[in-house]
């Protein structure tokens, strides 16, 4: 047999592993059998096909981004040469199972965190870390205007910075004692994330709370059903920090049709953008929701909320800001989250003119003009100015050139 070191990138992970040939991983295994729980990055090889080969006495570099190796506290980076499915250390040329080389868990937080862009009633948060090498260093990755009254996340925004930083205003993050005011704050807080925990991860629980709200209508959703949807992608991160988008206030109700669909096309086109332009140029997302999708129920509509008091809302519309800061140019993309918009309906509900046929870096958008199919989610490019006079959860300090002068048609 040939002896090589096969790396598998498992799409459950996004990280690749490390294997040889004789015992495989595949993906119907469970990955924990499979490879460590923090996998890190191998960055001196390139994969094709899905797998990466590397030749017997080949090196491979092993990469922790932002957080360190559980053998090795102190080392964010490891040189290993492959012998026979074990991996031999170079610097101190022991020995090692893949399972000993996995990452120290990188701990993400959610927290109340002051954002110059939330105003009233909007709840300020940080998705965040602490780093390793500093007690007191934190590194934001992302921040969030969320309506704590209606729970659902008005907008958020990240970057594809180096490591994901994102550049905030000067502030302090050092825990200060909470007003009882304060204390409240974070108990309706944990009272939200554990409604939206509930909800969210349970589809049928949420069908029958959807078809319970409309029995005496008598409602016919066509097989339509509804899932849980991410607003920032994973994929929009580096490989280390994909998991700080699990926190549950960065999901929404989506119809599955749609989900599947256009909003899935959208994430891929903006997740590769941000990873082409990475090198050269930094570019911040934004994205979020607005208004509220309404079922016609004879010859009235009727608001759908999952929850009590308006609660829990399924958003009529899911939107993106792709803004390129060096050129101040800026995409905004909206998602229709609508499959049974009539064709009578569609003119009010595009609340712009189109200009995605333009945007050439949409590719899987505009694949076949399924972008322009309601039930995959009929998805249009505005304006930033257009945007904004309709969608006011966008933030106002992004302030481009009006007309095509300020949109980010290309790279």
């Amino acid at each position: 047999m040939n002896l090589l070191c096969v790396v598998l990138l498992l799409f459950c992970f996004q990280h690749a592993y490390l294997s040889e040939p004789s015992t495989p991983c595949v993906m119907e295994l469970e990955c924990a059998e499979c490879v460590p729980d923090n996998m890190p990055l191998v960055t001196s090889h390139r994969a094709a096909n899905g797998s990466l080969r590397a030749a017997p006495g080949d090196e491979l570099v092993l990469q922790c981004g932002g957080g360190k190796f559980l053998a090795y506290p102190l080392l964010d980076t490891l040189r290993a040469v492959c012998e026979a499915g074990q991996y031999r250390v170079r610097h101190d040329d022991r020995l090692r199972h893949l399972l000993d080389l996995g990452c120290q868990e990188s701990i993400f937080e959610d927290v109340l965190h002051q954002v110059e862009s939330c105003g009233q009633p909007l709840q300020g948060r940080a998705y965040q870390i602490h780093e390793t090498s500093s007690r007191h260093a934190v590194r934001h990755l992302a921040t969030a205007c969320f309506d704590e009254d209606r729970a659902v996340a008005a907008s958020l925004r990240m970057s594809n910075a180096p490591r994901n930083q994102l550049s905030l205003p000067a502030h302090a993050d050092v825990s200060a004692p909470l007003s009882i005011l304060g204390n409240f704050n974070h108990m309706f807080d944990a009272k939200t994330r554990h409604d939206a925990e509930k909800l969210y991860s349970d589809d049928v629980r949420m069908n029958k709370r959807l078809h319970e709200l409309f029995k005496h209508e008598h409602f016919s959703f066509a097989d339509q059903t509804l899932t849980s949807a991410k607003l920032l992608s994973a994929h929009y991160f580096e490989d280390q920090n994909m998991r700080v988008t699990d926190f549950v206030s960065n999901r929404v109700a989506v119809w599955k049709s749609v989900a599947k669909g256009n909003l899935h096309h959208m994430h891929h086109d903006i997740a590769k953008f941000l990873k082409m332009t990475r090198p050269h140029t930094e570019i911040d997302v934004y994205t979020g929701t607005h208004g509220v999708v309404s079922l016609r129920t004879g010859h009235s509509r009727t608001e759908v909320y999952l929850k009590a008091g308006k609660r829990f809302p399924v958003p009529k519309y899911i939107w993106s800001v792709v803004h390129a800061k060096a050129v101040n140019r800026a995409i905004a993309i909206v998602v229709l989250n609508e499959p049974y918009v009539a064709v009578s309906e569609i003119r009010d509900a595009v609340f712009c003119e189109s200009a995605c046929s333009k945007v050439p870096w949409l590719h899987e958008l505009r694949r076949q003009r399924n972008y322009e199919v309601p039930v995959y989610g009929l998805t249009f490019c505005c304006s930033l100015h257009n945007f904004t006079s309709v969608v006011t959860e966008m933030p106002t300090h992004v302030n481009v050139p009006a007309g095509n002068e300020g949109m980010l048609t290309v790279a």
